[in-house]
């Protein structure tokens, strides 16, 4: 029995455009993220550098004797002065700073307290046994007083360097990059509040962007998730700011658009906004706003999955050149066709792209597809996958039980296209029967390996059971879990269970 499309498979289709946008606009917000990250990494370095200096220019050779009989080597080590030691001290003291999570998510500036401990570590554990000595007050004395105008430069510089950066922080909430999403009568009515607060009422610098949703959004209208992702795209927002009421498939599609985006979900009552005294602190001193979605990676899990991703793919294609080689001589002389397979999958935010496998089946394989529908053993879900597929060549039956046929995924992980832990990347035909929940696991980059891989591959049948595992995957991630499930994949690999 033929597979049916169901009839909002057009829909589905219809939001991959305006994805593809919204994932454009994700990327950006990515290295906004990293050139934010790294200015305040390169300014806390040349903080810490100015203090030292100084610090190592005032007459304190005089307070060495009352240290101890080592009094100036302890002197030395609080201040130094010379290049090489002062350049091992900064990456030290920066590395504290990262470890403690110094650069985390929320307002950077306002972390004096891990300020203080990565500060304290950094200084204090290396001489630890030499501060608990008979002069252990002298050395206590000179360790605080070091360690507070440290903080203290540190602490001000920070404030100084995020309010001047304020407008392109991808972090902060502002209304110039934010969307209020409501019902229309909600909508209307901030709108109007918003133009009579900021005077003239014409939009401007600082004005946010609206998006009215009617009474049974997104059902009612066939393109409305993707007219969503157009209004993310064309205001540049970071944030979607929730007001009045919404219905639960309403707030699902939603947040899944929101986190494809890149964007957080905050939520207020609908009437927060009236009670506001200036329009500029329209998003930071309303009623308390409720978090509801952040996207699944942000920061420096960006950055380090990425890194971890970008490392591996060359390693890996470097390490696997020879196997590449004989794989493909292997095809090339057993069966007439290209030696690699190329395909359009949908990735990061529905974002389409190429993907790159060795060819495993016959030349004209995806034709005869048609004929093997009742066949299918996810027939009652998106997939497509036939235990058994006569269309497989002798090469490539191999090459899908060994898992190898994915060795060329590399290129696309170094391309930024895929990455080495994901969910599996899903082919248009497929998305055309997704369910609006399903659409979570566009939220990250597809991957070669993933949860579903490590967890059984084919063996699992319910494309329901596929999607929480990739839900959990998302929401729970870590660099230590994604290498977690590389060291998993490796006898998943070889034992060959579940793959055909």
């Amino acid at each position: 029995m033929p597979i049916e499309t169901p009839r909002d498979g057009s829909a589905h289709i219809a939001r991959l455009g305006a994805r593809h946008r919204a994932v454009r606009l994700q990327r950006r917000r990515f290295w906004r993220e990293v050139w934010y990250g790294a200015v305040m990494v390169a300014s806390d370095f040349v903080t810490l550098a100015g203090v030292f200096v100084v610090l190592s220019m005032l007459p304190l050779a005089a307070l060495g004797p009352l240290l101890g009989p080592d009094g100036d080597a302890f002197l030395g080590f609080l201040l130094p002065g010379e290049p090489v030691p002062l350049a091992r001290r900064l990456t030290a003291l920066v590395f504290c700073l990262v470890a403690t999570r110094s650069y985390s998510y929320t307002e950077r500036e306002a972390h004096s307290g891990r300020i203080l401990a990565a500060l304290l570590l950094g200084l204090a554990l290396p001489r630890w046994t030499e501060i608990w000595t008979a002069f252990l007050v002298p050395r206590a004395t000179a360790l605080t007083l070091v360690l507070a105008v440290l903080v203290f430069a540190l602490i001000i510089q920070r404030r100084i360097l995020a309010h001047a950066l304020r407008a392109v922080d991808p972090r902060a909430l502002e209304p110039a990059r934010t969307l209020i999403v409501g019902p229309a009568g909600v909508i209307d009515g901030v709108r109007a509040d918003w133009q009579k607060r900021s005077g003239d009422g014409t939009p401007g610098h600082g004005t946010p962007a609206f998006f009215a949703l009617s009474a049974d959004w997104p059902t009612d209208r066939p393109h409305g998730p993707g007219e969503l992702y157009e209004a993310l795209s064309a205001s540049g927002a970071d944030a979607i700011v929730l007001v009045g009421p919404v219905e639960d498939a309403a707030l699902q599609s939603l947040m899944i658009a929101a986190s494809s985006a890149g964007c957080r979900v905050f939520a207020t009552r609908r009437r927060a906004f009236q009670r506001l005294d200036e329009p500029s602190f329209l998003l930071r001193r309303a009623e308390p706003l409720a978090l509801l979605s952040r996207p699944a990676l942000v920061g420096v899990q960006l950055v380090l999955k990425r890194l971890v991703d970008t490392v591996g793919a060359v390693v890996g294609l470097v390490v696997g050149a020879p196997l590449v080689l004989l794989i493909a001589l292997a095809i090339r002389l057993t069966s007439r066709g290209p030696v690699f397979f190329l395909q359009t999958r949908v990735g990061l935010g529905g974002d389409p792209f190429t993907l790159f496998k060795f060819r495993t089946m016959v030349a004209d394989a995806e034709a005869q597809q048609a004929a093997l529908t009742q066949a299918n053993q996810y027939a009652a879900d998106p997939l497509f996958k036939i235990k058994g597929d006569p269309r497989l060549t002798a090469v490539g039956r191999f090459l899908r039980r060994s898992s190898l046929d994915e060795l060329p995924q590399l290129w696309n992980v170094l391309r930024g296209e895929m990455s080495l832990v994901g969910p599996r990347p899903a082919l248009p035909s497929e998305v055309e029967r997704y369910q609006p929940h399903h659409f979570i696991r566009f939220e990250v980059l597809p991957g070669i390996t993933g949860p579903w891989q490590v967890s059984g591959r084919n063996a699992i049948t319910d494309f329901e059971a596929v999607v929480r595992l990739d839900a959990a995957y998302i929401r729970g991630w870590t660099v230590w879990r994604d290498l977690w499930i590389l060291v998993r994949t490796i006898p998943a690999v070889l034992s060959m269970k579940g793959a055909y």
